[in-house]
């Protein structure tokens, strides 16, 4: 019986409450789409903020402490990547709010004149690969790592000699470790 009950509890509630937001459902023209969520049992509520509207709109009030960097910053590798990459996942195609929007940065138009042109064109949308599909290993090498790392390590505080003495003391340690 609970069984019908929250069936029914459902019906009514997908009948009355808004749409729920989703991230990339593509209901705004954000390029980043960002939904906040708090929720909580004990208090019957959730709270949603589309949070990639409020961030626009605080843009527009303090452009001084935007930066927008035309690469993107791979966090396994130290170099930049330049450009939109291709699709690659094996388990789903492109999301449509994510094609919209990769057209919209390679072809450098307005999203909404993109989502316009495309509606009747997703037959060209990116599909999953398949498993291993000519795709080259994105696996970094030991000194890349280390790089990365160190990188972050500044970043967060750190003096580049302290980083770098506690790599050198792991190493002594797997030297150490190999030759027993």
């Amino acid at each position: 019986m609970p069984d019908l009950i929250n069936l029914a509890g459902a019906a009514w509630a997908s009948e009355q409450l808004p749409l729920r937001w989703l991230e990339g459902d593509d209901s705004c023209d954000c390029m980043y789409q960002r939904i906040g969520e708090w929720k909580n049992p004990y208090l019957g509520s959730t709270h949603q903020i589309r949070l990639c509207c409020v961030w626009a709109e605080l843009v527009k009030l303090y452009p001084q402490f935007v930066q927008d960097v035309p690469v993107y910053w791979d966090n396994n590798q130290i170099e930049p990547v330049h450009g939109p990459q291709q699709w690659d996942s094996e388990e789903m195609d492109m999301p449509l709010g994510l094609w919209y929007r990769q057209l919209a940065v390679r072809e450098g138009r307005p999203l909404a004149e993109v989502r316009e042109e495309y509606k009747y064109k997703q037959n060209l949308r990116p599909k999953k690969v398949s498993p291993g599909a000519g795709r080259e290993s994105k696996q970094p090498d030991a000194r890349t790592v280390r790089m990365a790392l160190l990188d972050r390590l500044v970043r967060q505080g750190w003096r580049p000699e302290d980083a770098i003495a506690v790599f050198e003391r792991q190493d002594r340690e797997e030297q150490r470790a190999k030759g027993r």
